[in-house]
């Protein structure tokens, strides 16, 4: 039931929102997704969006659904930065008139003319705490500040009676931990198998360009910045962010189609366990001039030791291997006693004919080797190249960022299954490289100076004093 506001709303709104027109066309997207992600570069008006569309959707609940009292939530990942970004903006960008800031609650109430709806500002510290709260609509600013987790449980929460359509809609930068996951759903549409509303994520791209209120300052700040930095905040590029551990790494550089490994390569495995957390197995090949090369992954989640084993061994297939490696954990005691009594990870890995060796527990060392097998040059290749089927781990190794606390150390949080297995074995190479097989002319060499030592041998009786 609709309902009559005492307010001019088209004229009212247009000139209160004072959206440009990037944040226009936000606008319209947002009636056809029901997931919309805004910005990916600094300085598009992500949070004046963020902050003003909300009292829009309220007042709409109201005027067309005649829905008195819905709720939506403005979340950021702490309160500092909910005060720094929104709250502190209140007294001065929304009238009384409109309705009433209530600082113990951290909530705008619109006025009863206008529906009641309320405008909840949250932080994201302990996203359990939300377990029985609704909101029509969700907008969280710097979604890549939080983990997929944090997603997945607002989605639950993003449900309100008389509202068919509920909205999530999200600003932020690329980077921080939710770089590779926020990624995945909006820009590269790698979804799970079961989701059922891929359709309705949309990004919008909106950079400095599109804000025609930045001082000329803030432009010329953004193109004073080290290259990496200019690419992801100014430009927008999602393939280097602030805080990357791993600034060498290039696409380019670091992917190559599949070819057929040599025989005489060496091969090697390594391992980084995981059942709720992915488990990732990396299958690597040693070339003549050390180069290293990632052709086959293993990525699974929810599986226990004995499936992991046997798609082990089936991808290995008949392949011959000079060692495998694997994450301390797996030789640790589980407390698990099954038919053969109580074993370890790695034995039971061994049941099944695959034998780890314990990987270094030195992380910030496996780091640099990491580090330097990436390194390249203009006129020298990377020392590290992955088959680009190999897709989980040229997704997740360039995502990681480094630890606050720790800064030489990697944030743990990210995605770094894929890099610790990479870790172990690098770890355990020592700079080894395969023997390149000889040329013609050396085997003839080689020929020429066993057969002149068998004379040798011969003449000095050798071979007659052996043979009794």
């Amino acid at each position: 039931m609709k309902k009559e506001i005492s307010l001019n709303w088209g004229h009212w709104w247009n000139k209160w929102a004072n959206f440009q027109p990037k944040q226009l066309e936000a606008e319209k997207l947002i009636s056809e997704y029901d997931y919309l992600l805004y910005g990916g570069a600094a300085g598009g008006g992500k949070s004046w969006l963020l902050r003003k569309f909300p009292i829009k959707f309220l007042i709409g609940c109201y005027a067309k659904l005649g829905l008195e009292g819905v709720r939506a939530g403005l979340f950021c990942e702490d309160y500092p930065a909910l005060w720094d970004r929104h709250v502190n903006r209140i007294p001065y960008e929304f009238p009384d008139w409109l309705g009433e800031y209530k600082g113990q609650q951290h909530e705008f109430v619109l006025h009863k003319e206008y529906g009641g709806g309320v405008l909840a500002f949250r932080n994201l510290d302990d996203p359990s705490k939300y377990l029985s709260a609704e909101f029509a609509l969700i907008a969280i600013d710097e979604l890549t500040k939080n983990g997929k987790e944090t997603f997945d449980f607002l989605r639950l929460r993003k449900r309100w009676t008389g509202v068919k359509r509920t909205k999530f809609i999200a600003g932020t930068n690329p980077g921080e931990i939710g770089h590779a996951w926020v990624k995945d759903l909006w820009l590269d549409k790698k979804f799970d198998a079961n989701e059922r509303e891929a359709d309705q994520f949309h990004f919008l791209q909106a950079k400095a360009d599109d804000n025609k209120y930045l001082e000329k300052s803030y432009y010329k700040m953004l193109d004073s910045l080290p290259e990496k930095l200019r690419k992801a905040y100014r430009d927008g590029n999602w393939d280097i962010f602030a805080g990357q551990y791993f600034i060498e790494w290039s696409r380019e550089k670091h992917t190559t189609p599949p070819f057929p490994i040599p025989e005489q390569w060496k091969r090697f495995r390594a391992y980084d366990h995981g059942r709720e957390n992915p488990a990732c197995c990396l299958w690597f090949a040693l070339d003549y001039d050390g180069r290293v090369w990632v052709y086959r992954e293993l990525y699974v989640t929810g599986q226990n030791v004995d499936q992991i084993s046997q798609e082990i061994n089936r991808l290995s297939g008949q392949e011959v291997y000079q060692y495998s490696i694997a994450g301390r954990d797996i030789f640790a005691k589980t407390g698990y006693v099954g038919k053969w009594g109580e074993e370890t990870l790695a034995q039971t890995f061994a049941r099944h004919g695959i034998t780890f060796l314990p990987g270094s527990i030195r992380r910030v060392d496996g780091w640099n080797m990491v580090h330097q097998y990436l390194n390249w040059t203009e006129s020298q290749l990377p020392k590290l190249i992955f088959f680009n089927t190999c897709y989980n781990a040229i997704r997740t190794i360039p995502t990681l960022i480094h630890d606050d606390v720790k800064p030489e150390d990697l944030n743990t949080r990210g995605e770094d299954h894929a890099s610790d297995a990479l870790r172990y074995f690098l770890m355990s190479l020592h700079e080894l490289k395969t023997q390149a097989p000889l040329t013609e002319i050396e085997k003839k060499i080689k020929k020429m100076k066993e057969e002149k030592f068998s004379l040798d041998s011969l003449y000095s009786g050798k071979i007659y004093r052996d043979s009794f």
